[in-house]
């Protein structure tokens, strides 16, 4: 347990080799691809953590949310020698499905696992990848997509004093003057850090049931709903268990506010941030969220993802939203042609989220409160 004064403002288990089947294809650019048939190999599982540092790729949460426990197809793509990629997916109906979501993908990792799959698996009629960022689409083959939601990103520096200069004037500001007056009405306010193996199962229950009842009182006095599910919570906790932090803050013994997070490869992930809302007045929920990002920081973590949702605290703490797509890769145009309703339904979802897209940009200027409701829900 580490206990900080308030920052001052100054895997899934591989079957036998036998039932591993690759084949090695030089693809015309500089990755080589690897398959690995309803197998994932310890080394793949680790590099998909160190590569992308999402909980939503991590072959320990896909184990945890897969209640038939059937190890899934491995894609794993070189360059030089060195795993540069790898995708985890299944075969269902004539199309394959990623599994990973809430990664970033170039063109040359999505060229060189389509053209793998399709080779290794005949019939398909097209890869649906969900909630990728794309910094460059595909290229070789004929494809749809279109963003729908974001994942707010910060890398972060290499102490929390350059965090912390890194932060705008007047915030840095705001939130010095946020804590100096928690401090001076509540002397006895305590943050403490902890890893997964500093608090009990109990203990790290009992944390998160408080959490979520703070966030569904927040939520609720600003007349909106919160669904919390019972086995995303679970799967959150066993994953904590073995690789969470826990910021707790306290007043007079109480817990007031906290988040816990789970590091995955050299990321945190943050699965909840809360704070009691009768402390609102000290803006105690931005408070959390800063000092558990410099928690973050001194676990030597390199980024921190806060996820989705629009809210201005995270482009105050200088997260940087990067678009989720929607992705769909046929194997040759003549295949796109005979699949319409497939084409027509990407179309349609496209356009619809992108009129969303610009009615949100349009009413972000708006002052009326009724329009900002608009935009914060969707």
């Amino acid at each position: 347990m580490s206990n900080h004064l308030p920052l001052s403002v100054t895997s899934l288990n591989s079957r036998s080799s036998a039932a591993i089947e690759s084949q090695v294809l030089p693809l015309g650019n500089d990755i080589v691809s690897q398959i690995y048939k309803q197998s994932v190999p310890d080394f793949a599982a680790m590099a998909l953590d160190r590569l992308h540092g999402s909980l939503y790729a991590s072959p320990r949460y896909l184990q945890l949310s897969d209640p038939e426990q059937i190890p899934p197809n491995t894609w794993v793509g070189y360059r030089s020698g060195e795993v540069v990629g790898v995708l985890l997916f299944r075969i269902a109906v004539k199309r394959a499905i990623v599994l990973c979501e809430v990664i970033t993908l170039d063109a040359l990792q999505i060229n060189a696992f389509a053209a793998s799959v399709f080779a290794n698996f005949s019939g398909l009629r097209h890869i649906a990848f969900n909630a990728v960022s794309l910094s460059l689409p595909p290229t070789s083959l004929p494809a749809q997509f279109y963003p729908f939601s974001e994942n707010y990103v910060l890398t972060l520096p290499a102490s929390t004093e350059a965090y912390l200069a890194m932060l705008g004037k007047s915030t840095r500001q705001s939130l010095r003057g946020y804590r100096n007056r928690l401090l001076r009405d509540f002397p006895c306010f305590s943050w403490n850090t902890y890893t997964c193996d500093e608090l009990s199962v109990e203990q790290q229950r009992e944390l998160v049931l408080i959490l979520q009842g703070f966030k569904r009182e927040s939520m609720t006095a600003r007349g909106k709903t919160v669904a919390i599910d019972a086995t995303e919570t679970l799967h959150f906790l066993t994953i904590a268990a073995e690789s969470g932090l826990f910021g707790v803050a306290k007043v007079n013994g109480r817990i007031c506010a906290g988040a816990f997070f789970c590091r995955i490869g050299d990321s945190y992930v943050m699965l909840l941030s809360a704070s009691d809302p009768a402390m609102s007045v000290y803006r105690l929920g931005l408070l959390t969220c800063l000092w558990s990002i410099s928690d973050c920081i001194r676990q030597g973590g390199q980024q921190c993802h806060l996820l989705w949702g629009r809210y201005q605290y995270k482009h105050q703490l200088l997260a940087v939203p990067k678009r989720l797509y929607r992705l769909i890769v046929y194997p040759s145009i003549m295949q796109m042609v005979m699949q319409p309703l497939t084409v027509l339904w990407i179309f349609v979802c496209g356009r619809s989220m992108r009129s969303i897209q610009w009615l949100q940009n349009y009413l972000k200027e708006d002052k009326n409160s009724g329009w900002q409701f608009f935009y914060q829900k969707y």
